[in-house]
């Protein structure tokens, strides 16, 4: 295996006298307190590659793992980067923090995360209430309102994944420029694997933040929630086409409309066809009732049993595709 690694630092005064560099170093991988065989990874400055960004402030290096060790909630691997920008003798800027490094991606209608099909297990926490100990106990990961960067840091040293619900304090969408600097922040932190456009968002609103969220976020994953009470041909066709994954929200105890099935295709015998209601994965979120995390954990197992049963219903000899994700919405 081989990672390629390249770190981008900005500032709006480029142009002045000499170009500005970037130099460092990798050093890891570490799990918590453990370090074995580190390897060290130096960055190499490339900002004299594209002269374009030295004109315009920007400094580039690359740093090349030969046997990199990914991050994962089993193994929480993590690199201390340290890191120097200058320009000449002059010191512009220096870093010292821990950074991972994930392959998570979409196949087909799963989401796979380190060359193996992932199937998170959501549940919903409060900022003030996070326990990654806990969580990671109850192989669960958090599914939490605009999470800090104290949370997202505690959550990539024990291995607890992250669902970041794009709403601020008030539990409304968050404004584009916030969008863009939250997400720049996240996508630093492994464990935060996807970010969701809340459903209250207008079309317009959803679209807006998606488009600035989409050059920024890596490979992380944005996914956008919908109603799934109502048949999937409400969800604007253009909007699906924007994102990688739908949260389709259902309330307590509440199934899916009919047509999430088989996207509202249906033989003459009344049964569903194998036809999905789209190419994208789908992750299941349903209201729960105030409990531990542990009963939370609990309802997401009943929670895809009782989708098992709705799958199979009207017919359907089995099932023609699965749910990429089950979430509790405790709010």
């Amino acid at each position: 295996m081989r990672a390629e690694i390249v770190l981008q630092f900005a500032c709006d005064h480029g142009g002045v006298g000499e170009r500005l560099q970037l130099d460092g170093t990798l050093v890891g991988p570490r799990r918590g307190r453990d370090m074995t065989l580190p390897t060290t990874v130096k960055l190499v400055d490339i900002t004299g590659d594209r002269p374009v960004d030295a004109a315009a402030g920007r400094a580039l290096a690359r740093g090349v793992f030969t046997e990199p060790a990914y991050w994962t909630p089993e193994l929480p691997n993590l690199y201390r980067l340290q890191a120097r920008v200058h320009r000449g003798d002059r010191t512009v800027a220096v870093y010292d923090e821990m950074i991972g490094l994930r392959r998570l991606g979409v196949r087909g209608r799963s989401l796979w995360l380190e060359g193996r099909r992932w199937v998170p297990r959501g549940l919903t926490i409060p900022t003030t209430g996070f326990d990654p100990v806990s969580l990671r106990s109850l192989s669960a990961a958090a599914v939490i309102d605009d999470p800090t960067e104290e949370i997202c840091a505690l959550a990539d040293q024990a291995g607890v994944a992250i669902v970041a619900r794009l709403l601020d304090a008030d539990r409304q969408p968050l404004e584009a420029t916030r969008v863009a600097e939250r997400i720049a922040a996240w996508s630093l932190h492994p464990s935060v694997v996807l970010a969701v456009v809340p459903r209250l968002a207008s079309d317009e609103q959803s679209a807006a933040i998606v488009a600035v969220a989409r050059p920024l976020k890596g490979t992380m994953l944005i996914g956008q929630e919908v109603d799934g009470t109502q048949s999937p041909d409400a969800v604007t066709g253009a909007l699906v086409d924007m994102v990688d994954c739908l949260i389709v929200d259902l309330p307590r105890d509440g199934l899916p409309h009919d047509a999430w099935r088989s996207g509202g295709s249906w033989r003459t015998d009344g049964t569903p066809t194998d036809k999905p209601p789209t190419e994208k994965p789908l992750l299941a979120q349903r209201a729960v009732a105030t409990g531990t995390a542990a009963e939370h954990r609990q309802e997401c197992d009943r929670f895809q049993a009782s989708l098992a049963a709705w799958g199979l219903a009207r017919g359907a000899g089995q099932l023609p595709w699965d749910w990429a994700g089950y979430l509790s919405a405790a709010w």
